[in-house]
């Protein structure tokens, strides 16, 4: 479920509309097809060592569509710049990563931490971006929380540079959203040892087996395959996201950025 904040003011104005709130320094504007802002981290305070006013303790983000089917985003916090670019077209995602000087990051385990305390703190403004009022409708705006979770589960050792395209095959992706709360085989393979298998109920396990993405959903209900189910699975079991569950992980990112979300059924 959506987080809720103590205290919104929404003010309108002649270009767009805009949402401040004083909990965490939090600002959201948006003109025509665009969103922007930013928020100041309160969990990153101590590791950065910085004051709460401090630049390297504010997360910019922004986000556009084409209404032609492009959406672009970009999060800058801490001298790192991340570009995002959607083409729902094509059904290919591309993600960047670059440093201060622009060249190009590999994710660090101090900096996959980072990303994760920037992960959490933008859970909480989800509201107030959703709210603001634009042009761009909820699906498009939601793609700029799927970018923060995203970076949160790109894997240590990685360049964070990447082009997802979707799988059409017939084993793009296996819906698992029918077998909610019932077990499931997960499938992996482990080079020189072979085909691992284990069963995990789907949305259990304590971290929400199955779902693509970290953990258990921040919004809506989320999406689960066979694809996620398998990294979840060797990711438990071999403490690895990526390594040996490398091709786990790749077989599972487009199923993040296109698998339809589960839909709760209605309430008999």
């Amino acid at each position: 479920m959506m987080k809720k904040l103590a205290a919104i003011a929404l003010a309108l104005c002649a270009f767009g509309s805009q949402s401040v709130s004083a909990h965490n320094q939090f600002n959201v504007q948006s003109q025509d097809n665009e969103v922007s802002g930013y928020f100041n981290l309160s969990s990153l305070q101590s590791e950065l060592k910085s004051q709460p006013s401090s630049p390297n303790n504010v997360v910019k983000f922004s986000l556009s569509d084409d209404l032609n089917n492009h959406i672009r985003s970009t999060i800058q916090f801490n001298g790192h710049t991340f570009n995002l670019e959607l083409d729902n077209a094509n059904h290919t995602v591309h993600i960047s990563g670059v440093d201060v000087d622009g060249k190009k990051l590999i994710n660090s385990q101090k900096l996959k931490s980072n990303l994760t305390s920037v992960f959490r703190d933008s859970q909480i403004h989800i509201d107030d971006v959703l709210k603001v009022q634009s042009k761009l409708g909820q699906e498009s705006k939601v793609v700029l929380f799927k970018f923060f979770e995203f970076l949160s589960t790109y894997p240590v050792g990685t360049p964070i540079e990447q082009t997802i395209k979707q799988d059409f095959s017939a084993q793009g992706w296996t819906d698992l959203c029918p077998y909610m709360g019932k077990n499931k085989t997960a499938i992996w393979d482990v080079t020189y040892v072979g085909v691992k298998t284990k069963s995990y109920k789907v949305g259990g396990h304590g971290f929400c087996a199955a779902r693509c993405g970290a953990g258990c959903p921040m919004f809506g209900d989320g999406q689960y395959t066979q694809d996620c189910l398998n990294h979840d699975a060797c990711a438990d079991v071999e403490g690895e996201q990526l390594g040996v569950c490398g091709d786990e992980w790749t077989s599972a990112s487009d199923d993040f950025w296109f698998s339809p979300d589960c839909e709760t059924p209605p309430s008999s």
